[in-house]
């Protein structure tokens, strides 16, 4: 994963499988349509996660594991 690549969140990590039954945390409705996020830059703060923006112009940060390219052009 570099700066611009479109990712989506892992359904199949456990976080991500919790985040989906909570469909009122605006990321469990991204886990959950498979939305694309947009990877802007490394976190400042640590270099295992990820700045992203998602729909809506929506920032968010996650940790590497918890992202994947499968699916995505």
């Amino acid at each position: 994963m570099k700066t611009g690549d479109l990712v989506r969140l892992r359904k199949s990590h456990p976080a991500v499988k919790t985040w989906r039954r909570q469909p009122h945390l605006f990321i469990g409705r991204w886990a959950e349509a498979g939305a694309p996020l947009l990877i802007l830059r490394r976190s400042r703060r640590d270099d295992n996660r990820w700045e992203v923006l998602g729909p809506g112009g929506r920032f968010a940060s996650f940790d590497y594991w918890l992202l994947t390219t499968r699916g995505m052009k």
